[in-house]
């Protein structure tokens, strides 16, 4: 018997499993990359405070739509003049973090855990770092942000400005998720880490602002659309699926099918992908001919570990105690 199923099925969602992966010669993934391999990305050098330590990124990842790294950063200076071509967010991730802007006249401010700074286009201000902190730092592609502005309905994003000491629950939690992918073994996939970048690219664009407001009920996913959207992702449930893939399949945009798929199903397209594949494997499990980790990849897993940590969140046991029970 399958084990009893968690209805706490949304904590599937906020598992985070890549890891950058060196490449040999024919382009194979040959082992996990680490960090001290990873050079930290020229686009967010401008923004770096003082000496620093790369602690994550996410640029061997090419995730579309952002720039991720996480630093370990010393006392020290930035200089006034350095220039960034795109705004960037940064998030303290130690307790505090105490520095002044050349603005402030030297008055030291002091920022907690989780504390947001928007840094827009444009030349920086000099900076200086007072103490050792983890800081965060979040690069928006331009092309990929004005494509997201676009598919908004409603009420348009205000142009941003730098402003500091802001506070965004929702942007924090998708920011510790995005880390928690750098930094961890799995593969969660593309369609994983769309949702979460589509989810930050909204909230940024209305953060220190009254988000757009919405209407009371959300529009359903007509059932010709869900069925077709179903089919595609059965002929490619291997596959690393995409939000983009998924919704133009049906011709809308990616924030509106996030949202019209939820409705209609009650779960994200990538928490149903999951779903699915973890039914078909439990379909191949029963074939004894095929090992665990080979039922995995058919089914669009990154390893066998990958599948055991879903079926177990799914069904209760893991692969091998399913087959045992057969």
């Amino acid at each position: 018997m399958v084990g009893q199923r968690l209805s706490a099925s949304h904590r599937l969602f906020r598992q985070a499993f890549i890891l950058p992966f060196a490449f040999g010669p024919g382009g194979d993934k040959i082992r996990p990359m680490r960090v001290s391999e990873i050079a930290p990305d020229p686009l967010l050098s401008p923004v770096i405070l003082g000496p620093s330590k790369l602690i994550a990124s996410s640029a061997a990842l090419r995730w579309r739509g952002v720039l991720m790294e996480k630093h370990a950063c010393n006392p020290g200076e930035r200089p006034e003049g350095n220039a960034l071509d795109r705004s960037v967010l940064v998030m303290v991730c130690s307790p505090t973090w105490r520095g002044e802007c050349k603005a402030t006249n030297g008055v030291l401010k002091r920022e907690t855990l989780g504390t947001l700074t928007i840094l827009p286009k444009g030349l920086l201000p000099a900076m200086r770092s007072a103490q050792t902190a983890d800081l965060l730092y979040c690069a928006f592609d331009e092309a990929f942000v004005k494509g997201v502005a676009d598919e908004l309905e409603g009420r348009l994003a205000p142009p941003h400005d730098k402003r500091g000491n802001l506070r965004d629950r929702a942007i924090s939690e998708i920011l510790n998720l995005l880390v928690t992918e750098v930094e961890s073994v799995g593969a969660s996939g593309g369609l994983y880490v769309d949702s979460l970048v589509l989810a930050l690219t909204i909230r940024f664009l209305f953060l220190g602002e009254r988000q757009p407001t919405r209407s009371c009920r959300t529009a359903m996913l007509p059932q010709q659309h869900l069925f077709r959207v179903q089919e595609f992702i059965e002929s490619r449930l291997e596959a690393d699926l995409t939000l983009q893939e998924l919704a133009s399949e049906v011709g809308y945009s990616r924030s509106h099918f996030l949202r019209v798929f939820h409705a209609t199903t009650g779960m994200t397209p990538h928490r149903y992908v999951l779903k699915r594949r973890v039914e078909r494997a439990r379909q191949q499990l029963e074939q004894v001919e095929s090992s665990i980790a080979e039922v995995a990849f058919r089914c669009g897993f990154s390893s066998q570990a990958h599948l055991t940590l879903a079926f177990r969140k799914e069904f209760g046991i893991t692969p091998a105690e399913y087959r045992r029970q057969l």
